[in-house]
């Protein structure tokens, strides 16, 4: 569904008509929604059971907004706390769709740290007070604990 809209308020209720008919096409509820003029994100959220059940959600919404698969990423380090997440970016009428998933970042083995994969995916420990290497990500609750070890 695409409307014809002039200001910041009919663009709002244009994404959010986008999102809404694209939400009902994936048959999905129970997601928190958040929009700007040109762009919505879909929350999905803990309701939806554990990380792997998230990343299904994900990739359901994602096929029917046409977006490619979704994709994990990482921030954050000593200053502002370790963040990973699972997004994908597609379409819904005229509006860009992110639709996204907040993961659990996994401790080290001995605790005093988190754990992180290189580019390479080997998985290395980082400590309390340090950054995440750049190309690096954070080792979450969506890798398989034999990988990650």
């Amino acid at each position: 569904m695409s409307i014809l809209v002039t200001g910041d308020a009919a663009a709002t209720a244009t994404a959010l008509l986008d999102a809404a008919a694209l939400i009902e096409q994936a048959g999905i509820g129970g997601l928190a929604v958040s929009c700007t003029a040109d762009q919505v994100t879909i929350h999905v959220g803990r309701r939806h059971g554990t990380a792997a059940g998230r990343a299904a959600v994900v990739a359901d919404i994602a096929a029917a907004a046409g977006a490619g698969p979704a994709r994990q990423r990482s921030g954050g380090g000593h200053d502002s706390g370790p963040v990973a997440w699972l997004e994908a970016r597609g379409m819904a009428g005229t509006t860009v769709i992110e639709v996204i998933t907040m993961l659990a970042v996994r401790p080290g083995p001995d605790g005093a740290g988190l754990l992180a994969a290189g580019p390479d995916g080997t998985a290395q420990v980082v400590r309390s007070g340090q950054d995440l290497p750049a190309g690096w990500r954070w080792v979450t609750d969506l890798d398989d604990r034999a990988e990650a070890a």
